[in-house]
């Protein structure tokens, strides 16, 4: 047989097949395009096998307010920030929070403050606590009671020209306390249990390291928004901290579930169960 004659006795088969059961076509063009679909979820499930992402993070709102998502019996973390805010890097660690859908507790500096009002009320209008880390990073425990007084009282009045109010928290540089500052802080304050020392290592793995290491239920963790290295820490943070089970919550959050009353002048490292 000819080239041409199988040419035609093939296409003279389909026609037949075509003329008699029409709904072949159909089928076919269904399997093909299942087998298709399928090839597709193929080679997005190998590109997305990571397990942190599949990780479902729930809207921002519902991590700001307490009272829309059930934390009872969950492991709770606050994640805080101090010496900012900076024009350089604290926008960019906003935006990563807001992505991220992660409360946060920001311990700012009045002098910080006063220069870059409009981070502060962002920070604020996105739902972050703004607490007061003074006005001028002084090492508290080492300048005069009056001259601790004179500096308590312009942070809290920065804050107030801000915000309409004064912080709720206060963070002393270096978490030096004396009766001096238990007199005139006049707020709870709070200091930490897991130190990354981004400031140091000023490396993202580092800190992450360090935060998988001494990371507990209730753990207050303290971080700084002003180096760059810290703020390209806090994605990988958030997925990692969140795939070992952990929430994140504001102060505010994190002292009304733990049912703890914190008294002005009295320093807390954690909240824990």
């Amino acid at each position: 047989m000819s080239t041409s004659d199988k040419t035609f006795s093939k296409r003279n088969f389909l026609s037949r097949i075509n003329a008699r059961w029409p709904w072949l076509k159909l089928v076919a063009v269904i399997i093909i395009g299942i087998m298709s679909i399928l090839d597709l979820l193929d080679i997005t499930i190998s590109r997305t096998g990571d397990p942190l992402s599949t990780i479902r993070i729930a809207p921002m709102s519902k991590h700001v307010r307490a009272t829309t998502r059930d934390l009872n019996g969950k492991k709770l973390v606050a994640l805080t920030f101090d010496d900012g805010p900076s024009p350089e890097t604290t926008p960019r660690l906003l935006d990563i929070l807001q992505e991220k859908d992660v409360p946060a507790t920001f311990f700012m500096l009045g002098v910080m403050a006063r220069n870059n009002p409009d981070i502060v009320k962002r920070a604020s209008k996105e739902g972050h606590e703004i607490a007061s880390h003074t006005m001028y990073h002084q090492n508290l425990i080492k300048i005069s009671a009056s001259a601790v007084q004179s500096d308590i009282e312009e942070s809290r009045a920065v804050f107030n020209n801000i915000l309409g109010k004064t912080p709720s928290f206060t963070r002393p540089p270096y978490g030096n306390i004396n009766d001096s500052v238990r007199k005139f802080v006049k707020t709870p304050m709070i200091l930490w249990s897991v130190d990354t020392l981004d400031w140091k290592s000023r490396d993202p793995n580092s800190i992450i390291a360090v935060t998988l290491d001494e990371v507990h239920d209730g753990a207050i963790i303290l971080m700084h928004d002003i180096y760059s290295t810290s703020v390209d820490a806090v994605p990988g943070l958030i997925d990692t901290l969140r795939f070992n089970g952990y929430e994140f919550v504001s102060l505010p959050e994190l002292v009304k579930i733990r049912q703890v009353n914190p008294l002005p002048g009295y320093a807390y490292y954690n909240f824990k169960p």
